[in-house]
């Protein structure tokens, strides 16, 4: 299928290249330690050397990038299509994630004791709601979604689950990033945490309960 050109494609090349412009013009004022990995409340507790953070800013988005434009290829139900709107909407949010999380690190790097946590606890929230809005649209495949047992086996009870499942983490996310910029992002990334569990054991509750149903149904038929 060929592929056209969207905004969505636009979109996701500019989240590609912002890391990558934001390393370059910071370069001469970035210290030998970047942070890479940070705690609940924002305090920085790993490091990468600054001469490997090009790995980071460049590497992980075009890494992201490339495997999601293949992964459609391995689907055995031929639901995925890297030229479809929907799918191109996933690929910008993993890799603006992706773009995000590295930009963070640069951030925090330039501003140590500047920053609370509370820019990494709305980037992961805002890419949770956003994912839940692709998930409530998203087709049965063995990939991408809330892959029950169920669910895969009843494209009925996919739709459904992954409605549910959907709004879920899109509220889930919404609330944590309003957390995040109004109160703490520590207590953000406690909000965002419990929702997403909650959400995975709402999703396989209901999902078990439709299959249920959906016996009974049949054998009932």
């Amino acid at each position: 299928m060929k592929t056209k050109f969207s905004i969505w494609h636009l979109l996701t090349l500019l989240a590609l290249v912002l890391p990558t412009i934001y390393l370059a013009t910071t370069w001469d004022a970035l210290p030998t330690q970047i942070p890479t990995h940070f705690d609940s409340a924002g305090n920085a507790n790993g490091y990468t050397d600054k001469q490997h953070i090009w790995l980071l800013c460049l590497g992980l988005p075009v890494g992201t990038y490339l495997l999601l434009n293949f992964l459609p290829r391995f689907d055995p139900k031929q639901r995925l299509e890297a030229g479809n709107t929907n799918y191109q909407k996933l690929i910008l949010a993993l890799v603006a994630l992706m773009s995000g999380l590295s930009m963070y690190s640069l951030y925090a790097a330039l501003h140590p004791g500047g920053h609370t946590g509370k820019g990494l606890a709305v980037i992961m929230g805002v890419f949770f709601a956003f994912m839940g809005n692709y998930l409530t649209t998203v087709q049965p495949n063995y990939f991408v979604g809330f892959k029950t047992p169920w669910a895969l086996e009843f494209p009925r009870i996919w739709a459904r689950v992954h409605r549910v499942g959907g709004w879920l983490f899109f509220a889930t996310g919404l609330l944590s990033a309003a957390v995040a910029l109004l109160w703490s992002g520590e207590v953000a990334t406690g909000v965002l945490i419990v929702g997403v569990l909650g959400t995975v054991g709402v999703v396989y509750s209901y999902s078990y309960w439709l299959y249920r149903k959906e016996m009974q149904t049949t054998n009932a038929g």
